[in-house]
């Protein structure tokens, strides 16, 4: 292909080849071909030119267009040239399938799955520290500031061997933040640059490294160079600010040395690099946005990202001992290890999720998604493993920005026998709790909760006579809330529900002291024979009839589908630009997720997962107020055991029709990568309109029903044939009215 030649050179100032082509498959923002470069590691000219001439015939030959393709690539042609093409093939949605070296157990072997809720820093990693038995290991990794950025599930398990599965973050995930990153700092410097030429090089590193999602803090992995400080100021609040493992003289990883100084080198050429890059422009006399197209096509942008990458992969020297997923691949997917030496694996851990300053430089943490570890887990002061699964992840976090769960916290509730949220004693449900709260019980998951309290030693005053009007003050938000919620003209959730929760609550104080409190010992206890009366209660069902009209279901999906489109026409700024309107930045990095990446969601901006919990929270109402109960003299505790089951399945086939339709069908698909793919004047408008145009097809709004449109008849026809055949699997009605009833 004459118009895609795989070209290949010695950079200047470089000693090995890199190899440049146009992407048959994957778009840039002009809508050709992306332009990839990558390292062919090596200095040899025929080896490299071996590379180019894999890379052209898998260029020309479209049955390696498919991303399906890479594992028969693998046997053809050179790793590096496979790597190159494939990493970058749009990605579905990505699973932790690399964490099933270790199997999951279920409640049928004896585990009971806990899944760990709340915000962000209200003590879920400090109490699992507890749970598991290793406050005195420090792990897992706990501070002041948000530190679980990946899934960490830990299965309890009577056995002699500790394991570890980690699951890493893709390349093409990972070279995308740093996209987001260079342009971000280009856009610094050009801004700071015009003001008053000042550039602060700290600020400026850590926009190259640590992605302002600060999931990846790419830092923690190559370490931070050392600036001169006035050591006449003190750090009032050091010790406050630190994490828990850097006070503590014991913390210790696998040996594992790295030249400081060239280390130091590195980072400062990349700053450099980037500055050089921005100046350029500057001496053009261009502004930021008349070059963002153009930065996606620069040989040096495309360089400097290359070059942290290959930076990024010589830390893989880390995994020793264990075994690689894909062990031919230069990027692992994943890494299995185990051991009977409990000290060795907790220092083997620590690689992956630890964030002590002690360890910067030494760490993979922040390119790991999920961790999977299972070994003979006791809880502090326990005598015996007690067998049982328990899963943290990321916290919801404290912007007021968020306004659904993320699907991925939803779906492991689901799975789930009991839900522990936490909320935190001292500021007892603020907004985002109870928000969290609502939906958790909206999608049909009153019957797991446990709601933890923790921080009761920050619960001070002298209006407190003792620990019972402590725990007072910190259970009355959640009654007086579960009181608002029933009080409300569309029944939210039952009189049963809310007494269920209420009644369910336990307290935790001083989880990051190494002595546990008399108040943690309870709350563990009560914790333990909780969870065994929420898994222990079988209420049967199969007796028991609903009976729904489909017209007041219509209703409730006609005003969901309003209000998601109304926020969301205000967020990309296609039906008006107000307060709520998104800079267009990060609508295009929610569209290249969408569109490339395989991810439904840029921080808190997550469509689907919007539109889902606010037809969920219709739903609720709609299943709650059915028009006929049979037999009439139902127990509400039995009703509402039926209707959490339908609220759950409903809640579950919703999502995957939902996701189809707005994200992975081929269409929305490539219609996200088309937004993310504009660029220049006017932009900003054309990717609201291809974002609205997606949910056109798949949230119409829907009109009267004798004037709704062909494609709106489908959709609310899909939507009412799914939600009936639900209703039949638990002998319930649904009845049906035609599309001309008024």
């Amino acid at each position: 292909m004459a118009d895609n030649k795989v070209t290949y050179r010695i950079p200047a100032g470089k000693n090995s080849y890199v190899v440049s082509f146009r992407h048959p498959v994957v778009k840039d923002a002009n809508g050709n071909g992306k332009k990839i470069q990558r390292g062919a590691g090596t200095s040899n000219e025929k080896e490299a030119s071996r590379i180019a001439d894999d890379l052209q015939e898998m260029i020309s030959d479209e049955r390696w267009h498919v991303a399906s393709k890479k594992a028969e690539a693998m046997e053809q042609f050179d790793r590096i040239a496979v790597e190159a093409f494939f990493d970058y093939m749009p990605n579905v949605i990505a699973d932790n399938s690399v964490l099933d070296v270790i199997p999951m157990n279920t409640l049928n072997d004896g585990y009971i799955k806990t899944v760990l809720m709340g915000m962000s820093g209200v003590g879920k990693s400090s109490l699992l520290r507890w749970l598991l038995g290793t406050v005195d290991d420090a792990f897992p990794a706990t501070s002041t500031n948000r530190t679980t950025t990946s899934d960490l599930e830990v299965i309890k398990a009577n056995q002699n061997e500790y394991e570890l599965a980690v699951q890493f973050m893709s390349r093409n995930e990972l070279e995308s933040d740093l996209v987001d990153n260079i342009l971000d700092s280009i856009e610094y410097i050009m801004t700071e640059a015009r003001v008053d030429g000042f550039i602060d090089d700290v600020q400026l590193q850590l926009m190259i490294f640590n992605h302002e999602e600060m999931a990846t803090r790419l830092l923690y992995t190559f370490g931070m160079p050392e600036f001169s400080e006035d050591n006449d100021e003190e750090d009032d609040e050091e010790e406050e600010n630190d994490s828990i493992e850097d006070q503590d003289d014991t913390f210790a990883l696998p040996e594992y040395k790295f030249d400081e100084k060239k280390r130091d080198r590195f980072i400062f050429d990349i700053a450099d690099r980037v500055k050089k890059v921005a100046q350029e422009y500057i001496d053009a006399g261009n502004d930021f946005s008349q070059i963002e197209g153009d930065l996606f096509n620069n040989d040096e942008v495309l360089s400097i990202v290359d070059d942290i990458i290959s930076a990024v992969i010589e830390k893989f020297d880390l995994l020793k001992d264990g075994k690689r997923t894909n062990p031919k691949a230069t990027w692992p997917e994943g890494w299995y290890y185990k051991t009977e030496n409990r000290e060795e694996f907790i220092k083997t851990v620590k690689i992956f999720v630890s964030v002590s300053s002690k360890a910067w430089g030494k760490l993979l943490t922040p390119i790991v998604k999920a961790l999977r570890v299972k070994g003979p887990f006791k809880e502090e002061g326990a005598s015996k493993v007690t067998p049982g699964i328990i899963i943290d992840g990321m916290g919801f976090g404290h912007s007021t920005d968020y306004t659904s769960i993320p699907s991925k916290s939803i779906e492991r509730c689901e799975a789930a026998d009991v839900i522990l949220f936490l909320d935190s004693a001292a500021s007892p449900m603020m907004a985002n709790a109870k928000d969290a709260l609502k939906s958790l019980i909206e999608y049909g998951f009153a019957d797991k909760i446990i709601v933890g309290f923790t921080k009761m030693d920050l619960v001070k005053g002298s209006n407190y006579r003792g620990l019972a009007d402590k725990k007072a003050q910190a259970m009355t938000p959640l009654v007086n809330y579960l009181r608002y919620l029933r009080k409300q003209e569309n029944t939210i959730l039952s009189e049963t529900e809310a007494r269920s929760i209420s009644e369910s609550c336990i307290f935790f104080s001083k989880l990051k002291d190494k002595n546990i409190s008399k108040i943690t010992a309870k709350g563990l206890q009560e914790l333990g024979e909780k969870t065994n009366a929420v898994v222990s209660k079988h209420i049967t069902t199969d007796d028991i009839s609903l009976t729904y009209e489909a017209l007041k279901l219509y209703y409730y999906l006609k005003e969901a589908t309003q209000s998601f489109r109304t926020e969301w026409g205000e967020r990309t700024g296609y039906s008006a630009n107000t307060s709520k309107t998104e800079h267009w930045s990060r609508i295009k990095a929610l569209s290249r997720r969408l569109g490339l990446i395989g991810e439904e969601r840029y921080r808190e901006l997550q469509p689907l997962a919007d539109f889902a919990s606010i037809v969920q929270a219709n739903v609720n109402i709609f299943i709650n107020q059915p028009e006929a109960v049979t037999p009439e003299q139902t127990p509400e505790e039995r009703s509402d055991e039926l209707k959490r089951i339908i609220k759950r399945e409903i809640g579950n086939a919703f999502r995957e029709l939902n996701r189809k339709r707005m994200w992975t069908g081929d269409r929305p698909h490539s219609e996200w990568e088309r937004a993310y793919n504009e660029k220049g004047y006017g932009s900003t408008g054309r990717r609201a309109r291809i974002i609205e145009n997606i949910f056109d097809e798949a949230a119409p709004n829907l009109a009267d029903i004798p004037n709704l449109t062909e494609e709106q008849q489908a959709y609310l026809s899909e939507v009412i044939g799914m939600v009936e055949n639900i209703l039949e699997a638990h002998n319930c009605k649904l009845l049906r009215f035609t599309m001309k009833e008024r």
